[in-house]
């Protein structure tokens, strides 16, 4: 069976429809007014992403700035501990002492565990990477400096020197990878500063 094509009805010519008369200025200008609306758009744009990005920094420096702050005071009071002699001590001032420590180092590991949530969950921009991961390796390191101080504390409640002392030497390796991370940290922040981005506050 063969198919027929219906034919297309014929069109008006073009010739009878009317003409829009097109003023150059107006168009011209309302040309022009397009093209500045999308510039201020574009421009307002690019400076609220530099204000996120500010923003997003200058927080990342405030909580590496209360993080510090607060280990510092944490960490000297456990390196003031360590450092006082025990020496002509009655038993009943060795458990005291030995109590104190391991509250430190409870301490410790709670500020470190804190801050390290507070940090971990900072939106950085990407130059801010390293810093941050840094930071928070560092943070990771003091914890288990802290876990260990504790653990030695215990043992020596216990009357487990050798379990204490090896928990100390641990816990001073721990320390050094801290400081470590913490020199990382400054390396890659002054990257981020040198590739041009905002310096935290």
């Amino acid at each position: 069976m063969d198919l027929k094509i219906p034919k297309l009805p014929k069109l008006p010519a073009l010739s009878g429809l009317p003409r829009i008369a097109i003023d150059p200025k107006k168009a011209l200008i309302a040309v022009g007014l397009v093209v500045a609306v999308i510039g201020a758009a574009f421009i307002g744009w690019t400076l609220l992403s530099d204000y996120n990005e500010e923003w997003r920094v200058v927080t990342f420096g405030n909580h590496v700035a209360a993080s510090e702050a607060d280990l510092s005071r944490v960490s000297g009071a456990a390196s003031l501990h360590m450092r006082s002699s025990r020496d002509h001590r009655s038993i009943g001032e060795a458990d005291a002492y030995t109590r104190e420590f391991a509250a430190i180092a409870a301490y410790g590991q709670a500020v470190t565990a804190y801050h390290r949530r507070v940090i971990s969950a900072d939106v950085v921009p990407g130059a801010y990477a390293g810093a941050q991961s840094a930071y928070i390796q560092a943070l990771d390191h003091l914890n288990r400096a802290f876990s260990l101080w504790a653990s030695a504390a215990a043992a020596y409640d216990a009357k487990a020197y050798t379990a204490a002392k090896d928990a100390l030497v641990k816990a001073d390796q721990a320390w050094k990878e801290y400081v470590a991370a913490t020199g990382e940290y400054d390396r890659e922040l002054r990257r981020a500063e040198e590739a041009g981005e905002t310096s935290p506050a």
